[in-house]
């Protein structure tokens, strides 16, 4: 059985797997669109325009979805504190580790011909980007990874729950917290909810490896987490 650590060296390259994969698929499929003239309006010029068939089949959605209601909208929006105002958190190597300026055409427009309005309208409830408080005593970081962050005030420090995917959104995060509600106080445990990787891969960012191993931050995951 791998330990922690051989597993996570294993991911880039399973991700390199992955990427050299995807890529001939992305490449032919985009070789195969350039015959095809984009609708206009159409958010990505080198994509193929979807058919009158799928245009009416959106526009039959939206004439039967409930989008006036805005109700998800309000939620979304409780107990907000700060923006996040980098729409984009550099990795150590160079490159960009998370890019919120990528999904900004989901605030520029309404609507598309191409995306189901049900599924626009979730993208955009995503789009919250920055410091909220969930209750008193409760934050979470939102839209820095595929997850949130959170920190839980503790007897000593604040309790982390679910490190995102990488140490530099973290940082990020934690940085941001720190800024507006930390009180500068340290990080006194850690905790994984569960095994996806994009809920604890970032924890280098938020805690070293020694306060781990002496036993001064404890790491608490669920039973046969590294199984």
């Amino acid at each position: 059985m791998k330990t922690r650590r051989e597993f996570i060296q294993t991911i880039p390259a399973a991700g390199t797997a992955f990427a050299v994969a995807s890529n001939s698929i992305f490449t032919e499929g985009v070789a195969n669109a350039q015959g095809a003239t984009p609708a206009e309006g159409h958010f990505n010029p080198k994509g193929k325009a979807p058919s009158e068939f799928t245009k009416e089949v959106l526009r039959r959605a939206k004439a039967t979805l409930p989008l006036s209601d805005r109700r998800d909208f309000a939620e979304k929006d409780k107990g907000f504190i700060a923006p996040m105002e980098e729409l984009q958190i550099m990795a150590d190597a160079g490159h960009v580790a998370w890019d919120m300026e990528r999904f900004q055409f989901f605030n520029e427009q309404e609507g598309f011909d191409s995306i189901h309005p049900s599924l626009t309208r979730q993208s955009k409830l995503n789009m919250n980007y920055g410091l909220y408080e969930v209750v008193p005593g409760i934050y979470q970081v939102r839209g820095f990874d595929l997850s949130d962050i959170s920190f839980v005030r503790g007897k000593t420090g604040w309790i982390v729950i679910d490190p995102l995917i990488s140490a530099e959104v973290v940082r990020a995060a934690w940085k941001l917290f720190q800024e507006h509600v930390g009180e500068g106080l340290p990080v006194s445990a850690v905790i994984y909810s569960h095994s996806h990787a994009d809920h604890w891969g970032g924890v280098r960012g938020c805690v070293d490896e020694e306060d781990v191993r002496s036993g001064r931050v404890p790491i608490i995951a669920p039973r046969d987490f590294m199984k």
